[in-house]
Parts: structure tokens; C-alpha cells; sequence
């Protein structure tokens, strides 16, 4: 399971720095000017404010394969402006490992389907950099109080990644659909009833995030809802 999920991060980074790149696009005159104005509007990127989840404040660690850590106010500053400002003011992420940052921005670029990016920033902006969702984790999901937690998502994971069609013309039968939601059902309702027994703002963290993942299908869905849920961004994908 680790191996696909380094695999799986290496993939969502590169396409984001894929999506994100500015290659010039050289037209030539007699290019229509529509197809001009689509190939800039096709590079444009957005940067947002995200408080769903910057209202948790600092409870993502970064894992080993996340993009190098930026150092300095100074080079926060700019990044909050350009999803591809690289600082050669950097350090490796695993020397931040028990670190903890803030989602503060997402970046997309409009016109692609590609994988989000995120702003994160430690505390006073001391480390920050832009990276995506599958480089990081909620800081204490891999703890013996969570397990009770993630166990049961990883499962409703797993079965969605056997299940998931390999062709485009293929087809899940609405037998095994029905059967792998039944156990997603159960397996969530394990996932509630340890999360109940946590404490403080870990146990109402924790809680919403599954009210969420429920809301956006996670259950149902083969494609799984991990982009504003910080809690998934720890599970096997």
C-alpha cells in the first residue's frame, strides 16, 4: 500500500507541475485569434483562499516525497501570489517531517482536470511550499488513537480501487456494486463509532471530516472525494 501511494503522489505531482507549467505557445500569423485567446485562457492559473480548510489551522504534516520546503516570510509572500514560484532557498521535506502546517491557498489552472495544488505554511512562515494532496497527511493519522478511524477508510479505499473500471467501456455490475457499498456502510459506521470515542478538537475534527466524506460520496463513489477532506489525505489511493 505504501508503494502506491508514493506512486500515486509522484503521479499528482507531476501532473500538477505538468498543469501548472508556463511553455510558451508560439502561434503563427495566420493562426486564428480565437485559438489565441483560448491557449492563454487555457494557461491561467487561479489561486484562492480555502478556510474549510484553513479553519482547522496547523494539522498537516508533509510526507518524504513532497515538493522541497521553501524557508522564510519572504519567499511565503510570493508563493501566496504564483503557484510556481521555486525559491533556491530550500530544504529536503524530510527534515520537516514532524512539522506542522496550515492549508492557506489551492491553485487550478482553468480548463484542466489535472490535480489541485496547496499553499501550505508552517507556523510564523517559517517552512511553506506549494504541493498536492497525496504528499500529505493528517498529522496524527497514522496514530494507535486513529486506528479505529482509518482502518475502516482504507478498507472503503481499497475496494474502490479493485472495483474501479480499468477500460472505459467497462462496467461494475450492480450486484458487486450493491455488495461493496454494504460493506463501505458498515466499515463507516465503525469509522463514526471510533471517532466518537476521540477527545476534544482531534474527536470534532475528525467528525466532521467524516460528515463530509459522507456527504460527498464517499461511500458510493469509486472516485474517491479526497480533495477538501485533509482526514482522507492520509489513506491508501
Amino acid at each position: 500500500m505504501k508503494s502506491r501511494k508514493i506512486l500515486t503522489s509522484l503521479l499528482a505531482a507531476a501532473s500538477a507541475i505538468a498543469m501548472f507549467s508556463s511553455v510558451p505557445t508560439t502561434v503563427s500569423a495566420a493562426s486564428n485569434s480565437s485559438k489565441v485567446v483560448a491557449a492563454k485562457a487555457d494557461k491561467a492559473v487561479t489561486i484562492k483562499k480555502i478556510p474549510r480548510l484553513s479553519k482547522w489551522g496547523y494539522v498537516v504534516t508533509v510526507n518524504s516525497d513532497s515538493q522541497p520546503i521553501s524557508l522564510g516570510k519572504a519567499n511565503y509572500r510570493k508563493m501566496l501570489k504564483d503557484s510556481e514560484f521555486r525559491s533556491k532557498n530550500t530544504i529536503s521535506p524530510r527534515k520537516v517531517k514532524n512539522v506542522r502546517f496550515k492549508v492557506v491557498r489551492i491553485a487550478y489552472a482553468k480548463r484542466h482536470n489535472g490535480a489541485l495544488l496547496y499553499l501550505i505554511t508552517s507556523k510564523n512562515n517559517k517552512y511553506s511550499t506549494w504541493t498536492t494532496n497525496p504528499s500529505m497527511k493528517y498529522y496524527a493519522f497514522n496514530s494507535k488513537a486513529l486506528r479505529g478511524v482509518t482502518k475502516p477508510l482504507n478498507r472503503i479505499s481499497n475496494r474502490a480501487t479493485a472495483q474501479f473500471p480499468t477500460y472505459e467501456n467497462q462496467k461494475v455490475s450492480k450486484k458487486a456494486r450493491d455488495i461493496r457499498i454494504k460493506r463501505n456502510k458498515r466499515d463507516f459506521k465503525l469509522a463514526v463509532k471510533a471517532a466518537k470515542k476521540l477527545k476534544g478538537q482531534q474527536r470534532k475534527f475528525v467528525l466532521a471530516s467524516l460528515k463530509q466524506a459522507k456527504k460527498d460520496g464517499y461511500i458510493t463513489k469509486l472516485s474517491l472525494p479526497l480533495a477538501y477532506n485533509i482526514l482522507l489525505w492520509g489513506i491508501d489511493q
